[in-house]
């Protein structure tokens, strides 16, 4: 008989079943347990479209008012304005010999800028007392 134990042949050899069956089983199995257990954002294609970005919409600056300032014009505001200085802490904390440089290159008068930078420190603490007698 052809199913008794003596019999019977083995028509396929283990190493094709493993090699060719089982393996390929194996790795789909452990890919599809993988992709279904991640969460859902790591299941999507990062697909990265490159975009030219603008410049973008510069957010609203508060400007101190630098006319508070003894010595220190409309012209001269808009110009520290110009140069990226919007504020007396940035206007006490710049190096004086920068802030000569920025003043000349925009045609202004610089001769005060100790002065100017003295104020600006007490403004920027709001020592409007100071302030005031330091201007007299």
């Amino acid at each position: 008989m052809l199913f008794q134990a003596g019999n019977q042949r083995k028509l396929i050899p283990q190493w094709f079943w493993t090699l060719f069956v089982c393996l390929p089983l194996g790795i789909l199995a452990s890919w599809f347990l993988r992709w279904f257990f991640l969460p859902s954002y790591k299941r999507t294609s990062a697909v990265e479209i490159e975009t030219p970005r603008s410049a973008g919409v510069p957010l609203p600056l508060l400007k101190d008012d630098f006319t508070l300032l003894k010595g220190v014009g409309p012209k001269t505001a808009e110009g520290l304005y110009g140069a990226d200085i919007y504020t007396f802490e940035q206007l006490g904390l710049i190096d004086p010999s920068r802030l000569e440089q920025i003043l000349k290159d925009r045609g202004l008068a610089s001769g005060s800028v100790a002065f100017w930078q003295e104020q600006a420190v007490l403004a920027a603490a709001e020592d409007w007392e100071g302030l005031k007698k330091r201007q007299k």
